[in-house]
């Protein structure tokens, strides 16, 4: 697709700048004042063509795994791909527009000053939106940005939609509900990592988490099963009160205290479950099933 190109209100100051010196300088007859008026006019034509080629040719790779939680802010981004081999400057990734053509949302402005390959690329740009209700959702009206080299000119280059996920909102302080005695892992995984625990006089300091230390300023202690399983942690919608929303809401919030303690932790949604686990992969599918409760099957 081929970038958009429109004057901006400077550029449109400045064409009017030309006009008042062309009828001044026939007016007078003045030499010096038709060169400033086309030197000037120069510029302004200039400027169009330099805008419209620092789009042109530009690809786009969005950011994998772009989520949000409702109610707070959705943070896009994702890499520019130059693929004509030239430098890129004062990129913004923007969304919407509202009067004069100005976009709604506006991100922070990019230079792509290396001509390395697209997979070497590090330049990220990126835009902060208000996240919208919780489910899957399409952001459209995404383009690429930029008024360079003057500011005569603004060039805008059309984006695919995006797909992302919005995350109910998670519950503040959701306590964790009490757990369950079935295993929530193999017999046999000996001394699996089951969470911390404040420090007792007598533990041994190798079992000490530095980390929690360094940012709590107290003691903690990592937790190990010594081989007879741990407890599951089940989050069960069937055990919560409340509206649907706030349900979701508070199991969400739930998800996060338990993978901020580190624990082992699955996820009941009526017929469907998800087995117990942890990490970044375990966190990511609890919080789209909770997204996409009641609106698709998660």
């Amino acid at each position: 697709m081929r970038p958009r190109l429109r004057p901006t209100l400077t550029g449109a100051c400045c064409l009017l700048a030309v006009l008042a010196l062309l009828a001044t300088a026939i007016n007078y007859g003045n030499n010096l004042v038709f060169f400033l008026a086309f030197l000037l006019l120069s510029l302004w034509l200039q400027g169009a063509w330099s805008c419209w080629r620092n789009l042109a040719g530009l690809g786009w790779q969005p950011a994998p795994g772009l989520a949000g939680f409702a109610g707070s802010r959705l943070e896009l981004g994702g890499h520019p791909l130059p693929g004509s081999g030239r430098s890129h400057r004062q990129l913004r990734l923007a969304q919407g527009r509202g009067r004069l053509g100005r976009p709604l949302f506006l991100g922070p402005a990019l230079d792509l000053n290396e001509t390395a390959s697209p997979e070497h690329q590090t330049g990220r740009l990126g835009l902060s939106l208000p996240c919208p209700p919780r489910g899957r959702r399409q952001i459209d009206a995404l383009q690429l940005c930029s008024t360079y080299p003057l500011g005569f000119w603004q060039a805008r280059l059309p984006l695919p939609p995006l797909q992302v996920w919005a995350y109910p909102q998670p519950e503040a302080g959701a306590a964790l509900p009490g757990e369950s005695p079935n295993p929530a892992h193999r017999h046999q995984e000996a001394d699996d990592f089951q969470g911390l625990r404040p420090y007792a006089p007598g533990d041994s300091p190798r079992r000490i988490n530095w980390r929690v230390f360094s940012r709590r300023e107290e003691l903690a202690v990592n937790s190990f099963d010594g081989g007879r399983g741990g407890q599951t942690l089940w989050l069960d919608l069937a055990r919560t009160s409340g509206d649907l929303e706030a349900r979701l809401s508070r199991l969400a919030g739930q998800v996060l205290e338990a993978e901020h303690q580190g624990r082992e932790y699955g996820l009941r949604l009526g017929a469907w479950s998800c087995p117990p686990g942890r990490g970044p992969r375990q966190r990511q599918r609890c919080l789209e099933a909770l997204a996409g409760y009641g609106a698709e099957q998660p």
